[in-house]
């Protein structure tokens, strides 16, 4: 139905269309000619005096022929009983004053009562009201009639038992000018919503003339999209394609239902044909809602994609197919009330899902998106003109149309694109399946070669020195069968700690071990009564997220450690057997010398002999006592030394090797006695002996080996001599056994120095940064800082 907007109004303007003159006949037109000596109007003045006539003419047509339509001066409905009551009655009760006036103009009547409207109708004066009609802006009725205020019928439609279109306006009854009635009786069922206006019929004439066409338009695209998708259907076998035909079938004859274009056609009369129309209505409606879901679900590929959405879009087509038993059962009455239901949640299924699918990445979705929620906004805007909340216009009346051109338009869009997208995947999966296909065949190596790495990593795994271990938090993820028997069980997967026991100490020391990643712990576990010493170290898989669990390699270190301590007992007991030959040696060498007089030969070989006995027991002393230290067993009385005279001591027994070219400076930067350390003097002037010596060896004839004692309030030495530490220990220079370059060099030289240093609070450190040169650094103790 196609309506004027309210107020609008049709300006009639008369307006000669040919001048004066030419209309008259031509025996009244003389000819004179103008009397001689006369006065003579100029042509100029008589030209305009006649445009000033035929204005003043023109405005006077237009004023006398341009009148105002009637308009509606107020709206008032019938205030109770509620009864279906005739003509008669209701102005009855109109004396009695029941009907109601409407202050905005406008009336919305839920559900299917019969009522009563009064319009009261302004006509101008000269008005012919019979050339004008009162539209309601509302064709879904199931009873509409008509009457003026003599109670005379002037329009009747409609009388079965459900809404029926109804275009028509009413014509406005012939009448004088002044204020005049109408009453309407009405009756519609689900909803009403009038928003009267009085058009002209010339207006409606003209609108019905359009109508066709604009029908035509909506299912010409309708048609055209159907067809098109069909033939893409029957091309592609898609069935997005074929539930699309299939819902776009079902919405056109949808259309042809609501907008009266069915019911012309099939000529309904009676109630039987009426209940078996509405019955092929519901049944349309069922297919309708139903092939919306599985439209959504194929074109969306919901099933592998989004499952619960998936199956959020089965339970929306279940839900549409019970139409089918509620109107069998039920009746239409019943599936009035169940199909909004349906619809809206239709609406909100297939707009959660396309969003969902937008969300996850698939593109098409955003074109469905855009159809559909263009679809479901006009069709919201029209549900709420039904509601009573929005004022019945064309516009609100047939968004669903619009809505659906456009949803049918853009989804046939929609589908062009996913089938585009779809493809190129598909071209996209072929490539990489023959790539896959090129690296498998180039991968059979590759798998034997892993096969022989994972036959490795077993061995190493199932390795009988090393116990291997996973943990996270409180439970055992892998242990390989030597860390099992490590703890004393047949196995460890799967156990806990509170299982274990025993394995606590060890697994605390390696989550301690395990936050400073790589670092080494050592503990004692119980095994049936014996202390079994494991050495672990561990790191965790994320450093991050100390809860994702640790590695960690265990070492049974308990024969090492039986080992070296049977070692260390053996030095024990040799240090203390080679001291009491060697006081048998020197007693003897005292003895010699008491015996009687020696020659300078015989006194040169006992001195010698004495100082080997001194060195050698020098010696063992220092190997007791770095085992001590090593041991932490030594007790250390630190006494006040002249630093000047512990180097004097070590000059002097270094000085077998102060020959061929050797030499050592020694310098103060301060007087020689300001210069005092804290330690013992026995492994003060060992420690001193170990750092020159092997200065002088690696300066050789290269020039002097330079010792500069700075800074008495903090004693240091710097050892400055030609040379550099070979390449292979420069890194490791004080570590223990660390050594190269010489044939007897033992390595624990610059590492006993570092440790007696450090016994007495101070350092040693080298500097082998200098081309051709090394520079070793000794930090001691002054007794005020004791």
């Amino acid at each position: 139905m196609f309506s004027a907007r309210p107020g609008h109004r049709v300006a009639n303007v008369a307006v000669p269309d040919k001048p004066f003159r030419a209309a008259m006949p031509a025996s009244l037109t003389v000819t004179k000619r103008r009397p001689a000596g006369r006065n003579v109007v100029p042509a100029a003045a008589r030209a305009l005096a006649a445009a000033f006539f035929c204005l003043c003419l023109i405005i006077s047509s237009a004023t006398a022929q341009t009148l105002q339509p009637p308009t509606i001066a107020a709206v008032s409905v019938l205030d109770g009983p509620g009864a279906d009551v005739d003509l008669a009655a209701a102005l009855a009760l109109e004396r009695a004053g029941r009907f109601r006036p409407l202050p905005d103009g406008r009336y919305a009547a839920p559900g299917d009562k019969v009522f009563w409207l009064r319009l009261s109708l302004a006509t101008p004066q000269g008005t012919q009201a019979g050339a004008y009609a009162v539209d309601l802006n509302w064709p879904f009725l199931r009873l509409f009639e008509s009457y003026d205020t003599d109670g005379t019928p002037t329009f009747a439609a409609g009388q079965g038992e459900w809404n029926v279109y109804l275009a028509q306006p009413v014509p406005l009854p012939p009448g004088t000018a002044g204020e005049t009635a109408l009453y309407l009786r009405l009756a519609g069922y689900g909803g009403v919503n009038l928003n009267p206006s009085v058009v002209s019929l010339a207006d409606v004439a003209r609108l019905e003339t359009l109508r066709p066409w604009v029908l035509g338009l909506f299912f010409g695209l309708v048609i055209a999209m159907l067809l098109y998708n069909l033939f893409l259907f029957l091309s592609l076998r898609d069935a997005s394609y074929g539930y699309y035909v299939a819902g776009t079938t079902f919405l056109g004859l949808y259309y042809c239902c609501t907008t009266g274009l069915a019911p012309g056609w099939l000529d309904i009369r009676t109630a039987a044909q009426e209940m078996r129309f509405f019955l092929a209505f519901h049944l349309n409606a069922v297919l309708m809602f139903a092939s919306m879901g599985l439209f959504t679900r194929s074109f969306l590929l919901t099933k592998k994609a989004a499952p619960g959405m998936d199956r959020m879009l089965l339970g929306q087509v279940a839900a549409a197919a019970l139409l089918l038993p509620v109107v069998l059962v039920g009746g239409s009455t019943a599936a009035f009330a169940y199909a909004p239901m349906v619809g809206m949640a239709t609406a909100a299924t297939v707009t959660l899902a396309a969003a969902v699918r937008l969300a996850q990445g698939f593109r098409p979705a955003g074109v469905f998106l855009l159809g559909w929620g263009f679809y479901v906004a006009c069709g919201f805007a029209h549900s709420m003109t039904w509601a009573g909340l929005v004022p019945a216009t064309p516009l609100t009346l047939y968004a669903p149309m619009v809505g659906t051109a456009v949803e049918v338009f853009v989804m046939s869009l929609a589908l062009a694109y996913r089938v585009k997208l779809l493809r190129e995947q598909a071209a996209s999966a072929e490539a990489q399946r023959r790539r896959l296909a090129e690296e498998n065949a180039r991968s059979e190596s590759a798998r034997e070669a892993l096969a022989r790495e994972n036959a490795l990593l077993s061995m190493i795994l199932d390795d009988r020195r090393f116990g291997i271990g996973m943990m996270r938090g409180q439970r055992f993820c892998f242990a390989n069968r030597c860390l099992a028997l490590q703890l004393g069980r047949a196995d460890l997967n799967g156990l806990t700690l509170a299982d274990v026991p025993q394995a606590r100490p060890l697994m605390d020391g390696i989550a301690r071990a395990a936050s400073n990643h790589d670092a080494e712990i050592e503990t004692v576990v119980d095994d049936d009564g014996r202390g079994r010493a494991l050495r672990a170290v561990g790191r965790r898989l994320d450093p991050d997220h100390p809860e994702r669990g640790v590695v960690f390699l265990v070492e049974d270190v308990s024969e090492a450690k039986r080992l070296e301590q049977l070692k260390n007992d053996i030095n024990q007991v040799m240090r203390h057997d080679l001291k009491s030959p060697l006081a048998t040696v020197a007693g003897a060498l005292e003895a010699l010398e008491l015996a009687g007089p020696l020659n300078d030969r015989q006194r040169g070989l006992i001195a010698m002999l004495e100082r080997a006995v001194a060195a050698m027991t020098a010696r063992i002393n220092l190997s007791l006592h770095l085992y001590r230290l090593e041991s932490g067993n030594m007790g250390l009385t630190p006494q006040p030394l002249p630093l000047a005279a512990l180097l004097a001591e070590a000059r002097e027994e270094l000085a077998p090797y102060l020959t061929g070219g050797r030499e050592l400076r020694i310098a103060y930067q301060a007087p020689a006695e300001a210069f005092v350390v804290l330690g013992e003097r026995a492994m003060m002037t060992a420690m001193l002996v170990n750092l020159l010596k092997n200065a002088l060896e690696a300066a050789g004839e290269a020039g002097p080996v330079i010792v500069t004692v700075a800074d008495p309030r903090s004693p240091h030495l710097v050892i400055d001599n030609p040379g550099e530490a070979p390449p292979e220990i420069r890194a490791r220079l004080f570590e223990k056994y660390a050594t190269a370059g010489k044939a007897r060099g033992t390595g624990l030289g610059a590492y006993s120095a570092r440790l007696i240093a450090r016994a007495f609070g101070g350092d040693v450190v080298a500097d082998t940064s200098i081309p051709g040169r090394t520079v070793v650094t000794v930090t001691l103790r002054a007794p005020q800082d004791a």
